[in-house]
């Protein structure tokens, strides 16, 4: 299922368009710095999944948009935006709030642009993996900010493992690496439902939530064609010579009763 990346449009559309996407990054990485100056009502280790969240969801969804105008980017895009509404209305009002607000409410205009969304596709690639393959990964990547957004009442190194090891556990599934079905399908649920009861009520919830979604999507029969796509040993039978089709024959030099020509 890894992601085939093709050539970036270089011409002045795909440049604007370029420019729009990006403006998803550059609103998680201003709530970043936004939360370094000051977390608000955040402890350290949501803080920290948040800044990470934001970032590594930002910089996917960004790529792409801009590389394949994949349909889960621009919801991925969409997505990460949107988790920066919490923060605005939970971190006091300053100036860091103004521009990180601002980048946002311009992110949200560039990703629902026109001039984007005409480079995004309407129908999924036909090289590409199949919708429901893409969802473990999609979901993993944004758990670390979903996670920190809720997790001021977990035990700080149950939060962090469980958050931290989400976008891991994508990133060896979309690399196609050994081990990486299995760690969406058991490794990475099973570590945070065991984990949950460290995470309080509402993160260990949400966490036991993000793990059946993870688990369901990752058992879909799409997931494991796109991981391991079906190989079957080919055969062959012989047939009499004056079956085959002619091409074939010549082909083979032979004629219609299996003796060589020359």
């Amino acid at each position: 299922m890894d992601f085939v990346f093709g050539p970036v449009d270089a011409t002045l559309p795909g440049v604007r368009s370029s420019l729009l996407a990006a403006v998803a990054l550059a609103s998680a990485l201003v709530w970043t710095v936004a939360l370094i100056v000051d977390s608000g009502p955040f402890a350290g280790a949501p803080t920290l999944l948040i800044g990470l969240g934001l970032l590594t969801s930002a910089t996917v969804a960004t790529i792409g948009m801009i590389v394949v105008g994949g349909r889960w980017a621009h919801g991925l895009g969409l997505v990460t935006l949107a988790l920066t509404v919490p923060l605005a209305v939970a971190r006091d009002v300053d100036f860091m709030w103004v521009l990180a607000t601002a980048v946002t409410t311009l992110g949200f205009v560039a990703l629902l642009s026109p001039t984007l969304t005409s480079t995004i596709r309407k129908l999924p690639s036909a090289s590409g993996p199949p919708p429901r393959a893409l969802a473990p990964a999609l979901v993993l990547l944004v758990a670390p900010a979903v996670l920190g957004l809720v997790g001021n009442d977990a035990v700080a190194w149950a939060l962090l493992v469980v958050g931290i090891t989400a976008p891991n556990a994508a990133f060896l599934y979309s690399r196609v690496l050994p081990g990486g079905l299995l760690t969406i399908r058991l490794a990475w649920p099973l570590l945070a439902l065991a984990l949950a009861p460290l995470l309080g009520w509402l993160a260990g919830t949400t966490a036991a939530v993000l793990a059946a979604t993870v688990a369901v999507s990752a058992w879909d029969s799409s997931v494991k064609a796109s991981y391991h796509p079906p190989r079957e040993t080919g055969s062959t039978f012989p047939i009499p010579p004056e079956l085959a089709p002619k091409e074939v024959l010549e082909a083979a030099d032979i004629d219609e009763k299996g003796r060589r020509r020359h």
